[in-house]
Formats: C-alpha cells, structure tokens, sequence
C-alpha cells in the first residue's frame, strides 16, 4: 500500500517537473552554477544511475531489502500520511473557488392556537467572493505548494530509507567478515600458544613469552563478542528499516568483499536542481512564501461577495420569494495588523531564498565531495590489499624463524598484529568504498 500511494505521488511530482524549464546558471536564484564537477573526470566507465539506483550493486538480497522497506517502512507510512494530509488542505482551499450554497426548515407555532397553527417555511441561498485581486489564488498557489513540499520531503524520505537499507546492509556484512578475520586471528593466536608452549617445556625460552602468549590469546578471544554485539546491534537496525520486529529476524548472508561496486554518472550541476528531492522542496517552500506574500498584499484590497436567495412560506402555499445581493467590504484602519503582516511574508520570503540558495550549495559540495570520496577510496583500497598480502607473508616468516629459534616472540606477535590489523583494514576499506557509492547516489538525488 505504501508503495502504491509512493509511486502515485511520484507520478504527480514528476509531471509537474515536466512543466518547469531546465535550469541555467540564470535561473538558480542567484547561485552561479559550475558547468561541471571539479572530480567527475577522476573516475572512469561512469554510467548513468537508475531510478531503483541501488540495482547497481547487483545483489539481488539488497534488492529483496529494498522492496520491503518500501512496503512495510513506519517512517514512510508516516509520511504518506503528511501527503494526504496536504492534499485534503488542497481542496480545502479550491472550494474557495466555487458557490457556497445552504438550505434550511423552520416551522414555528404561537401559544394560542396551539400544535393547530403551525406555519413553516423554506429558504434556499448561494453566495460567491469574486477573487478580483487574487487573494483565492494566491491561497490556493500557497497550498499547491505545500503539497509539492510534502511530496518532495516524501521523496527524500523514501532516499534516506533505501540508503538507509544499504548502508546498515553492508555494515552488517561487513562486521561479519570482521568476526571472520577475528576468529582467523584467533586460530593463529592458539596455534603460536602451542608453538610457545612446546618451547617452553623443551626449555628453550622463559615464562615470560608464555605469559606474553597468553594475554595475546585472551585479546583475541575478547574481540569476538565485541564484533558479535556489533552484528547484532546492525541486524535489529535492518530489521525496524524493514518493518519487522527485530526478535528472530536473520539478515542473508552475502560476501560483502564480492559486492559489485558501481560508478554513477554525476550529470551537470544544474541537473540537481530538478533531481535532488530536497532542493526540489527549497524551490517548493519559495514558490510557497511568494504566493504568501502576494496574499498578504490583496489583504489591502476590498473583497466583494455576491449572494442569491429563494424562500417559501410553506403552509400558504404563496409563490416563492427570490433575492438578490452584493457587499463590498473594505479595512479602513486595523492599527498596523496588515502592514505587519506583509513585512513579515517579505521577511520569510526573503528567508526562503536564502535558505535555497544555501540548499544549492550545499548540494553542488555534496557531490563533489563524494566524487573524490569515490575516487580516494577506490585507490585506498588497493594499496590495502598490498599491505594486508605482505603482512601475510610477514607473519609466515616470522612464525617459521621462531620454530627454529632465529626471531623472538615479540617480533612473532607484531607480525601477527600487523596482519590482523591488514586483514581487518581490507574489510573497511570495501566498507568505505560501498558507502563512497552510496553517498553519490544520495548526493545525486538518487536515480533520475
């Protein structure tokens, strides 16, 4: 149902973007907008995101996700609920535009005659404001607004969960390769115990690295509750992203070093202007405040209502009555009340533009920021792969030397940290570089 009503509230924002004109460095509201991003020609075979921009990925269990966060997400339903909500106050205000009509039934008796001399009549009447000066229009353009407003905060909604979703998946994939890495630390740990040990009974060393051995293995050991409080944490997380009740649910189960990684297409700078949903509610916000203020400026204006009428005696059966009417009605004098309330739709409107132009900037760091991120990471994550391969080969060759007496422990148990910590960084550093992608795709306004 929520997906329903989402798409259907996606149709609607996106036909009205088809009747805006493309923005230009003239048309941003005053911000000059670059003609390109100063990091999109850093990151190669760029492709042009997708509306379910997270299929990029190509894990079809974080699609599955995805899905189910847009059926069963809390914090969506709550928002579709604001939608309809400024859709009812839409109609609200375009009755304005239409006659308002009443009926009514009155009888009425005197004490002399009794129940036996009742008379009874009908009357039937319609009245109309005519909206010479545009203060109907001006209301109803401020509640169109609204509406875009609630929509479009409904679109960054919907970003942040899908984002959301992705982002606490990838987590949780990647504190369970942690857990693994730990638990391979651990097995290295007990296996440099018993190599200690054997040592140590044959006399070749002191209780000292014995001792030493042993605090290393209890540290291994203390880290794998750690990570698993940290899975745990993470999978209830998805769980309420889902919808569901955190008890008993289990995550699938998915290589988080095999995920695709995808590389999106920026587009131009002016093209966030009609794709990320919160600039798109900047401009709606501003569209509001100007119809405000065009409001607060009919206020001074008179308003005239026209009026009609149709009564009936009904126990004389005489012949209906019709009537006629028209007011006009003017302020003469409400001590400041409109003055101020015009300055104060000037100062918000005037607050609304700034707060847009802020919105574009922010926007235009968002995404360059997120390219270099992309690209930082991608080359970080590489050399990481070196060092933990080395660190491998370090560890190997100082357990060999110290079987055969030529290192001792600690240059054993430095190598073994130097190749856990290698080890370990690997797995943040493919956890930087999804959350890089997942940053871009939010930055961008997700798909187009």
């Amino acid at each position: 149902m929520i997906r329903a009503v989402l798409l259907a509230s996606s149709l609607l924002t996106l036909s009205a973007c088809t009747t805006l004109v493309k923005p230009t460095e003239d048309t941003a509201h005053g911000v000059t907008l670059p003609a390109e991003y100063d990091y999109a020609g850093d990151i190669a075979d760029l492709q042009a995101p997708e509306a379910a921009w997270w299929a990029g990925f190509e894990t079809a269990a974080l699609d599955g996700l995805v899905s189910e966060a847009l059926e069963a997400n809390q914090s969506l339903a709550q928002g579709v609920a604001s939608v309809e909500a400024a859709r009812a106050a839409l109609k609200v205000t375009n009755a304005g535009f239409l006659p308002q009509a009443s009926g009514g039934l009155s009888s009425s008796s005197n004490t002399e005659g009794g129940l036996d001399d009742i008379s009874s009549s009908a009357r039937l009447s319609a009245s109309y404001q005519l909206d010479l000066f545009g203060a109907n229009d001006a209301s109803r353009r401020s509640s169109v607004a609204s509406l875009d407003a609630a929509q479009f905060d409904q679109r960054a909604l919907e970003l942040t969960v899908q984002s959301d979703v992705a982002s606490t998946y990838f987590s949780l994939l990647g504190a369970r390769e942690q857990l693994r890495v730990a638990q391979q630390n651990l097995e290295i740990s007990e296996r440099i115990f018993e190599i200690v040990q054997v040592r140590y009974r044959a006399g070749a060393i002191s209780g000292f690295d014995v001792s030493s051995q042993e605090a290393q293995l209890a540290n291994a050991r203390a880290r794998i509750p750690q990570i698993e409080a940290q899975i745990t944490s993470l999978e209830t997380a998805l769980a309420i992203l889902l919808g569901r009740t955190p008890q008993g649910y289990a995550a699938p189960i998915e290589d988080v070093l095999a995920i695709h990684l995808p590389e999106a297409d920026p587009g131009l700078p002016s093209d966030l202007l009609l794709r990320r949903p919160d600039l798109m509610r900047a401009e709606a916000s501003l569209r509001g405040a100007n119809a405000s203020l065009d409001a607060a400026r009919a206020a001074f204006f008179p308003s005239i209502d026209l009026g009609a009428g149709l009564s009936a005696a009904i126990d004389t059966g005489a012949d209906p009555v019709g009537s006629l009417s028209a007011s006009l009605s003017q302020v003469i004098f409400s001590g400041g009340r409109l003055e101020g309330q015009l300055e104060g739709a000037e100062a918000r409107r005037e607050a609304q533009l700034a707060g847009y132009r802020q919105a574009i900037l922010n926007a235009l760091r968002d995404v360059d920021v997120s390219l270099k991120s992309v690209e930082a990471s991608s080359a970080r994550e590489s050399q990481l792969l070196v060092a933990r391969d080395a660190a491998g080969d370090a560890l190997e060759a100082a357990e060999l030397r110290y079987r055969v007496g030529t290192a001792d422990l600690t240059t054993l148990l430095n190598a073994q940290q130097t190749y856990f910590d290698a080890s370990d960084n690997v797995v943040q550093g493919r956890l930087d570089r999804l959350t890089s992608a997942i940053n871009l795709y939010v930055a961008l306004g997700g798909g187009y």
